[in-house]
């Protein structure tokens, strides 16, 4: 029986290359596949532990232990997925081939990140591109971390307030960002790191970046 209290939770979207999860992966963790998911984890070397789904875009696996939902029900089969997480003891949790495709699905799983943090967890939404965390008030360190180059923060309350930015090519200190604003998109970490975010108030996504081209 697993001990571990780390989840990787792969959502049906497809990637080219899954090499990126290396230097998210400890060992040991939980795998959990949602719905087509299971295609997705076995595409990236892993077996998975545990099904969560309906069934409509992955069919569901002989032998493993599942959870099986039906198609027209309240909650995706990835928010499912993480219901089933923190069920089996989890409190790390990290998503993916969970982005691109139907826009809909693409921002609810990040808002979900959201939900994992008010269960007390912790949660990570990445793809061979990105990688998005929720933050709440307080400082954030975060380390200069090849081979994600740009830094952006995306304000989720209608004003995150007193926002300040340092160790970046560009430094904000007591800023209020109103949601849709673009002000704080496409920072740099300086070289040798780490950039320092301190938010007053609310609530915010942030996203590291590698370079597309």
């Amino acid at each position: 029986m697993k001990t571990s209290k780390r989840a990787v939770i792969f959502g049906s979207a497809p990637c080219k290359d899954w090499g990126f999860l290396t230097r998210y992966l400890q060992g040991g963790e939980w795998v959990i596949a949602a719905d087509g998911g299971r295609r997705q984890a076995q595409a990236a070397g892993l077996t998975p532990d545990r099904y969560v789904g309906d069934g409509d875009s992955g069919g569901w696996p002989e032998g493993l232990e599942s959870v099986v939902l039906p198609e027209e029900k309240d909650v995706t089969d990835l928010e499912a997925a993480i219901s089933l997480a923190f069920r089996l003891g989890c409190d790390e949790l990290l998503l993916t081939g969970c982005t691109g495709g139907r826009f809909d699905h693409y921002l609810s799983n990040c808002c979900l990140l959201e939900q994992i943090h008010d269960r007390g967890g912790r949660g990570l939404l990445v793809d061979e591109m990105n990688e998005i965390r929720y933050l709440t008030a307080g400082r954030t360190v975060v380390r200069s971390d090849p081979p994600y180059r740009y830094l952006g923060l995306l304000p989720l309350d209608r004003v995150l307030k007193n926002v300040s930015i340092h160790g970046t090519k560009y430094v904000l200190d007591g800023v209020d960002v109103p949601r849709g604003g673009t002000l704080t998109v496409s920072n740099e970490i300086l070289p040798g790191g780490p950039a320092e975010l301190s938010i007053g108030a609310g609530c915010a996504l942030l996203v590291r970046s590698v370079p597309q081209f």
